[in-house]
């Protein structure tokens, strides 16, 4: 781990530096300094397209074979439950709150199209790739939108060490800031 950090230098950040150990830690304690570079530089090209349900849908095979989908939804279509309307109103400031129940923004899914929202059994240099390009398509896309609020919902335990890792990475890279409530992750501009 101490290796990783000095092989990146001055450009380690705090957002580097949690990410090198949740990635480390979901890997089994091994972090190659490759896998740790293909998270922050794997793109794919992506495709968006208008979802059944979604505003925009994509799928994508990763370097496992596997498809993935990501699916990006306007808060303004979504029946929010009360828990994250009441999450919101602690966490989030008062502008990007009323944002929130005013319906602007989006709200972000990702899942393995066979395996649905489970992400288990993702491992070595697999998972950077595959983090990567999702963590890429969606700052792709959230920046073209102009997005100014990008929400975050987990249940699973699976889930949310995914959201845990990609939230604070998706905001530092759109320039938002990040607050969460281990359930919920709010993505906004201040």
């Amino acid at each position: 781990y101490q290796a990783i950090l000095q092989a990146f230098g001055d450009e380690r950040t705090d957002i580097t530096n949690k990410i090198v150990g949740a990635m480390s830690a979901m890997m089994g304690g091994t972090l190659k300094k490759e896998s740790l570079k293909e998270l922050f530089d794997t793109k794919e090209k992506i495709k968006w397209k208008q979802g059944e349900e979604t505003d925009f849908t994509t799928t994508f095979t990763g370097p496992n074979d596997q498809k993935y989908e990501i699916n990006i939804t306007s808060l303004e279509w979504l029946n929010l439950p009360d828990s994250a309307i009441i999450a919101a109103g602690k966490l989030l400031p008062d502008e990007a709150n009323e944002m929130f129940t005013d319906g602007q923004g989006y709200h972000v899914e990702f899942r393995d199209v066979k395996k649905g929202k489970g992400i288990t059994g993702l491992g070595g240099s697999d998972s950077a790739k595959i983090f990567g390009i999702v963590i890429n398509a969606i700052v792709d896309k959230m920046k073209r939108e102009k997005a100014e609020l990008v929400f975050f919902s987990a249940k699973e335990a699976s889930r949310k060490e995914l959201y845990k890792t990609m939230a604070p990475l998706i905001a530092s890279k759109m320039g938002m800031k990040q607050v969460n409530n281990g359930t919920y992750y709010f993505l906004y501009k201040d």
